[in-house]
């Protein structure tokens, strides 16, 4: 009978146990679970889309050859809070990017503007799903052939239309990176162009960084011609 005794308390103990071990983490968890969500309830979170605008877009030429002959081509950037917290963008920074690392140049950095080419302010603050759009050139340095193709494009017609400029150099079978092109027309007035694939690599490639107030830095790898 001593025996059983024994026994039958030290399974009410060793019960009593779990259930006290199963309470303290049920406790914990009650307690843990709340934070991590407030934590990452306040995590920045920024979602950043670049694409090369087209019509409408203004391709920029350099006013002093001197200093750099970079050709500026327009991208439309659109920044979304995805997290859900409040933030606020306070500047940015551009490379472009190659074999060896990253490259910096005078003409790199077209400045931002809104739709209107009115220049943008930072911090540029944005809430809980918002989102906004504004028009960043991007620099690049031409080959020669370009570089005279596009001034002379620019004293015959004013400003270049990024599309319509597109489309001048594919009907002369070159893109604006100084690759191969080919353009079919067809009667209806529509048109198929192909960029040769050994040209891709003529295509810059950049890093667009923008820093938030938190000393969070979000980027985006973009290129003209692929989604990297």
């Amino acid at each position: 009978m001593k025996a059983s005794s024994v026994t039958d308390r030290s399974g009410v103990d060793w019960f009593a146990r779990i259930t006290a071990i199963l309470g303290l983490i049920v406790a914990l968890a009650a307690v843990v679970v709340p934070l991590l969500k407030d934590n990452q309830d306040k995590q920045e979170q920024l979602t950043i889309v670049a694409k090369p605008e087209g019509s409408g877009g203004i391709i920029r030429l350099s006013s002093n050859e001197s200093k750099s002959n970079a050709v500026q081509i327009p991208w439309i950037i659109t920044l979304s809070n995805t997290g859900r917290t409040k933030l606020s963008v306070v500047s940015y920074r551009i490379a472009q990017l190659t074999y060896e690392g990253m490259m910096f140049f005078t003409g790199l950095d077209g400045g931002i503007s809104d739709r209107n080419n009115k220049p943008m302010t930072f911090p540029v603050i944005l809430g809980d799903g918002e989102i906004v759009s504004f028009r960043l050139h991007l620099g690049f340095e031409p080959t020669i052939q370009i570089s005279q193709l596009l001034k002379k494009m620019y004293r015959i017609n004013g400003p270049l239309d990024a599309h319509k400029t597109f489309l001048a150099l594919a009907e002369k079978s070159l893109t604006i990176y100084g690759g191969k092109a080919s353009m079919l027309k067809y009667e209806d007035d529509s048109y198929k162009v192909s960029i040769d694939p050994n040209s891709l690599q003529n295509v810059p490639i950049y890093n667009v960084a923008f820093l938030t107030g938190r000393n969070q830095e979000f980027s985006i790898k973009c290129s003209a011609y692929s989604n990297l």
